[in-house]
């Protein structure tokens, strides 16, 4: 699993919060001290302060920034102008988001998307498509983009509808469709509750990339949650790839440097998180809070 942290993208869509660069760049120090591999930083075209992070951050990040943008020359121009690594083009994949965004056909749409990630290309950045809403669209749809696209291609769950059965399923179909999973990436929305457990199914069907917020920051409901996720992973017996005992620090930080908190009741993060049981650990005289816990915060630096 390769963690994309869209931290940054995320919070800047909020529309009653004004960030600055140095704040977004702060909350990215962070997250790069984490070690988290890409960086999705925003578009570039639609507000100068995210062209201006992505720009400082591509500079001196390890970790790799992404900018977005739509399938047009200017944005795909814009994003190339920051120095981003990769320049990440976002189409509408299923027949409801198409009409209701574009008014044109899927076909249509690719041709955009193909001579734009040509054009980034070219530029000297990696090319990576997103699909909106391809988790309603129809697998053979979806499939076709694996046929086109030779590059990483990220699977979004845009209005957070689906839940991990139905995750599972539709990721294998696809792969029996012939789609090579091990280049695609998910992002999944939480207004069901499900996008930290969809994320963490779609890893088990051979997903390379996951996308991800620190405590789930977005609009809706949310995003998979980021501190989350590695937990999950780690205690789970596999490698998340990042500093794991920076999880927690480096997630805390990056809320601090954009003033954000969360409840004391937030998994990971939350003060209470990580207690024990109703008191029992003290109450039965049970010397081992690990009988209590679902993991050692320590070993997350908590």
């Amino acid at each position: 699993m390769r963690l994309c942290d869209t931290t940054l993208r995320a919070a800047a869509r909020y529309s009653d919060r004004t960030y600055t660069a140095d704040q977004l760049v702060e909350a990215g120090q962070a997250l790069d001290r984490l070690g988290v591999p890409l960086v999705r930083a925003g578009n570039p075209s639609v507000a100068g302060v995210e062209g201006e992070t992505i720009s400082r951050l591509a500079s001196n990040f390890e970790a790799d920034v992404v900018a977005t943008c739509r399938a047009r020359t200017d944005e795909v121009e814009t994003a190339l102008e920051t120095g981003a690594d990769i320049v990440e083009v976002s189409i509408p994949v299923s027949d409801v988001r198409l009409e209701a965004t574009l008014g044109m056909s899927r076909e249509e749409a690719f041709d955009r998307a193909e001579m734009a990630i040509r054009q980034a290309r070219e530029g000297g950045a990696d090319g990576h498509l997103h699909l909106q809403d391809a988790f309603r669209a129809d697998v053979p749809s979806v499939a076709g983009a694996f046929g086109r696209f030779d590059g990483t291609i990220v699977l979004a769950d845009t209005v957070g509808a689906r839940t991990p059965p139905f995750v599972a399923g539709f990721l294998r179909t696809l792969a029996n469709a012939s789609a090579d999973l091990t280049r695609a990436g998910v992002s999944f929305r939480d207004d069901l509750g499900c996008a930290t457990a969809n994320s963490l199914v779609a890893v088990e069907t051979g997903i390379d990339r996951v996308d991800a917020s620190v405590a789930g920051i977005g609009t809706g409901a949310g995003r998979a949650a980021t501190e989350e996720l590695i937990v999950a992973t780690v205690t789970g017996g596999d490698d998340a790839g990042v500093a794991t005992t920076e999880t927690i620090p480096a997630c805390e930080d990056a809320l601090q440097a954009l003033g954000e908190s969360v409840d004391e009741r937030k998994a990971v993060l939350g003060a209470g998180a990580s207690g024990d049981e109703s008191g029992e650990g003290t109450e039965s005289g049970v010397d081992d809070p690990a009988a209590f816990r679902a993991y050692d915060p320590s070993t997350f630096g908590g």
